[in-house]
């Protein structure tokens, strides 16, 4: 009994890692679609990733039903007061294939997004899918954003470490700035906002070094913005 239950944790673990991995390396459709303009995704590109996120739907859908059942039968197999064991090995292995199929479908169809994607959609991207929703929001309402690399880079101090796998965010007015952990809009207002800039690859790590591999934000204010430094 007591090896099944420990089965099962590392079984969770094993898909919280696998989904880490995931995450770290490769794009969902919802996460490229969301952000087509940003990346400048062509209709072909889109049409192709469209086509790969219906091809495989159904199937995942499907073996995500077979899953929650063959976990829910485990889990009351598991919660009899007297455990077959034979009978809960046999349904653990059920659980297995499935997670293992289900894995590698969405494993799959992953690559398959990423391999449609130019290397500087990736890198968009890689920086976009850390940022917060309601900087996002907060960056297309603003005319003046800009993700020109080569903008920004004069008279920038260096700042600590923002965290793992988020980007730097800085807020800039002439040679002021301050490093944020995230855009507060309720302190920066879109109309406060001049530019908006995205450091990333070469550029921020030449900037940044280690601090910058995640990409940096640079909000410049307009010079009669009212904004607290301290």
């Amino acid at each position: 009994m007591k090896k099944l239950l420990t089965i099962c944790l590392f079984l969770v673990l094993a898909q919280s890692y696998a989904q880490d991995i995931f995450k770290e390396t490769l794009y969902s459709a919802d996460l490229v679609m969301t952000n087509r303009e940003s990346i400048n995704l062509t209709d072909l590109q889109a049409e192709r990733i469209k086509n790969i996120h219906s091809q495989n739907a159904s199937d995942f859908r499907t073996l995500k039903w077979e899953l929650d059942g063959a976990n829910a039968k485990l889990k009351s197999i598991l919660s009899a007061e007297k455990v077959d064991q034979s009978v809960a090995n046999r349904q653990m292995d059920l659980v297995l294939s499935l997670e293992n199929q289900l894995k590698k479908k969405q494993l799959n169809t992953m690559i398959a997004i990423k391999n449609e994607l130019t290397e500087s959609q990736k890198a968009e991207l890689n920086i976009l899918k850390y940022t917060p929703t309601s900087f996002t929001n907060f960056s297309e309402a603003i005319p003046g954003s800009s993700s020109d690399s080569d903008k920004g880079s004069k008279n920038i101090m260096s700042v600590v470490s923002s965290g793992n796998n988020q980007p730097i965010y800085i807020i800039k007015q002439g040679l002021k700035e301050k490093k944020v952990s995230n855009i507060d809009v309720n302190a920066v207002g879109p109309n406060m906002v001049n530019s908006i800039t995205v450091l990333k690859g070469n550029s921020a790590w030449e900037m940044y070094g280690e601090e910058g591999k995640n990409g940096v934000v640079i909000l410049e204010l307009k010079k009669e913005a009212n904004y607290k430094f301290e």
